[in-house]
């Protein structure tokens, strides 16, 4: 990235603070009258154009002041910002608020998006983990009807994924639960991606190695594990959050923006990039790639428990988003429902 000097730093961490705070360009004589950099509009002017030169600024219109551009949000981010840690009131208020969920992991991960959307006033976002990443608990299968059967496959986090598969044998429950057992055997303490793996080889052996009702459970285990493994619980709260920003209150943005928030899978692919994260992830405006959030930026941090990666836990919100107060909250939050998915992974296993 590009070095400036001490000046042009000040400068534009004043532009940065300053168009977070308004939403409007700030021009050289605002700048002179705001800050405490002892210098005049003149020199001032001086700098802002070089810095528009580097490319970490932006004049929206000739007349207008300056704007930061995605390089002075990510130099402001890296170089400059200094957090503002919460304080000890306001954690204990979000531990008490993610406690509500108790032992559940799904309500504790939805708990969280709601949390970090009020507390941000932007979108709360937590995913967990695909579920090919997921480490297998139990498999049942449940007979629904003559020819129906309900395969129930959960993980040691407690994600849980639901298939209806059909045979005309009509096997009784007892049946059934055997199944349940014997695959319990052989797939326990795999994860669900090794656990397809290791069915497909078994599959692929020659038939006469097996008996019929070993066959016929490897079969139904098959199906069930060759689903959407893409599948995965993924909570998205306060969408509309974003529409009172000035910068982002543009029907045409605005209409992108909650098109995005519609096919999750976007959302979940730049989550993803956090996963194999030691700590939190920024990304601003353009970097995340996707062209109906490019005012928006992203904040997201991966979520581990046991040595498994669960998922990822993060903030949408505009770019001009107030980064001093929501990374230290998107992190604490973080930290908080870690915490409480440790405990859930432990009791589990």
């Amino acid at each position: 990235m590009n070095t400036i000097g001490k000046r042009s730093e000040q400068i534009l961490a004043a532009i940065v603070s300053e168009y977070i705070a308004t939403g409007e360009p700030i021009g050289s004589r605002t700048l002179s009258k705001k800050t405490d950099i002892g210098l005049s509009s003149a020199s001032i002017r001086n700098i802002m154009s070089d810095l528009t030169d580097s490319g970490f600024i932006s004049q929206p219109h000739v007349s207008a002041g300056r704007i930061p551009t995605d390089l002075g949000y990510r130099f402001y981010i890296d170089k400059i910002l200094e957090p503002v840690d919460l304080n000890q009131d306001e954690v204990t208020a979000i531990e008490s608020w993610i406690a509500t969920a108790g032992l559940d992991m799904r309500d504790a991960m939805k708990q969280s998006s709601w949390l970090l959307a009020d507390l941000s006033k932007q979108a709360g976002v937590v995913s967990g983990s695909p579920a090919t990443e997921q480490t297998f608990k139990t498999i049942d299968f449940i007979k629904v009807a003559k020819d129906r059967i309900l395969v129930v496959l959960v993980s040691t986090t407690g994600f849980v994924q639901n298939k209806m598969i059909f045979d005309d044998e009509d096997i009784p429950q007892y049946t059934l639960e055997s199944f349940g057992h014997m695959l319990n055997d052989i797939l326990y303490d795999l994860d669900l991606k090794q656990a397809r793996e290791k069915i497909e080889q078994e599959l692929s052996k020659e038939k006469a190695k097996f008996d019929a009702v070993l066959a016929k459970v490897l079969r139904f285990s098959h199906i069930i594990l060759s689903a959407d493994t893409s599948a995965r619980e993924f909570f998205i709260e306060g969408s509309l959050n974003i529409e009172d920003d000035r910068e982002s209150s543009q029907l045409d943005k605005m209409k992108a923006v909650l098109v995005a928030f519609e096919h999750k899978s976007k959302l979940l692919t730049l989550l993803d990039k956090t996963l194999a994260a030691r700590g939190i992830q920024i990304f601003i405006g353009s970097e995340h790639g996707i062209n109906e959030m490019e005012s928006c930026s992203v904040i997201a941090y991966p979520i581990k428990a046991q040595g498994a990666v669960l998922g990822s836990i993060g903030i949408i919100g505009p770019k001009r988003m107030n980064y001093q107060k929501i990374v230290p909250l998107v992190g604490t939050t973080a930290n908080v429902l870690t915490r409480l998915l440790k405990r859930i992974v432990e009791k589990a296993s």
